[in-house]
């Protein structure tokens, strides 16, 4: 209890105190020299001096005579209420000159944020731009795949990229523009063409029926992939022939590229097989750097690699300017 008024320990009571007293140390000298001339005007009037003088003896008297009288109480008090009056004054003055300096700072501080948010929208434009370059520059490469391995509008080539225990589909391109559609973007990295294809470098699908036989397919894809019947059914692309290949960079998997065909004849010549790998090694550098670069261009992945929307330059900023707590 008593700690709570001392001067040692955590005790704060006296220094709150001071603050206060200090803060309105003008204001209280103006009012006790308010009273002091009221006080010494009431009595001034019927107060004679020289009778008062007359009757004291000894310095101490003498020295509570002159002090303590209603003249001397109008004197006193009109210098503290003169003082109060003056120090008020250049308080007031003073707290008008900070309130003046801060409401200029706030807006330096508004047109700060302005031109760093108008910064912020043209990277995220140009950071865009970018990422649409790129986007056709993978797309104009799987079209030259496409091309150079001669494939048709019954086929597709489609590469992804890992994050997280996810794959992100990075570029898709068939002639037939129902199956070149993109209806996902995410797939799960334990499920698949793809999941295989990643653990083994390599995989190879050549004995699933065609859609043909749907029952078959159906019942082939659950079996062997893990994908549920409905699933199944909802597929635009109802592929029964796969080579999928792993993407290296510095020996660590990094994403994978799907060749796929909804007809039985696709990959059934070893040359056919062979050619695909062969252009793909020969690309490999190319495609990892594809998928590398796609990785930082996602935005979803990037959103989350910060935890948030906001972005971070802007809350130091903020920080440094004392905008926020």
């Amino acid at each position: 209890m008593f700690q709570k008024f001392g001067f040692t320990g955590e005790s704060t009571f006296f220094i709150k105190l001071w603050k206060i007293i200090s803060k309105a140390f003008y204001i209280i000298s103006a009012t006790m020299g308010s009273i002091l001339m009221a006080l010494g005007g009431a009595y001034a009037g019927s107060y004679n001096f020289h009778t008062e003088w007359v009757e004291v003896s000894g310095s101490l008297d003498s020295l509570l005579c002159i002090l303590f009288n209603p003249v001397s109480s109008l004197v006193s008090g009109g210098a503290l209420l003169v003082f109060g009056a003056i120090g008020t004054y250049l308080d007031q003055s003073r707290q008008q000159a900070e309130i003046t300096q801060l409401r200029e700072g706030s807006k330096s501080f508004a047109v700060i944020k302005n031109a760093l948010n108008a910064a912020q929208e043209e990277l995220q434009f140009q950071k865009s731009k970018t990422s649409e370059l790129h986007s056709e520059l993978v797309q104009s490469w799987l079209i030259g795949a496409y091309k150079t391995l001669q494939l048709n509008n019954q086929e597709r080539v489609t590469i992804y990229y890992e994050h997280d225990e996810e794959f992100y589909l990075l570029a898709r391109h068939s002639k037939n523009p129902h199956f070149a559609k993109i209806h996902r973007q995410k797939f799960p990295l334990n499920q698949g063409v793809i999941s295989l294809a990643w653990q083994n470098d390599l995989h190879l699908e050549l004995g699933c029926p065609s859609q043909r036989l749907l029952e078959g397919y159906i019942q082939y894809m659950h079996v062997n992939y893990g994908y549920a019947p409905e699933k199944i059914k909802a597929l635009g692309m109802k592929s029964c022939r796969y080579l999928a290949k792993a993407i290296i960079d510095a020996d660590v998997h990094i994403g994978v590229i799907v060749f796929e065909s909804t007809e039985e004849t696709f990959l059934e010549s070893d040359d056919q097989r062979d050619d695909i790998i062969r252009y793909c090694d020969s690309y490999q550098g190319r495609i990892s750097k594809f998928v590398r670069d796609g990785f930082e261009f996602n935005k979803e992945i990037c959103l989350k690699r910060k935890g948030n929307h906001k972005p971070i330059i802007e809350d130091e900023l903020i920080k440094e300017l004392g905008g926020a707590n």
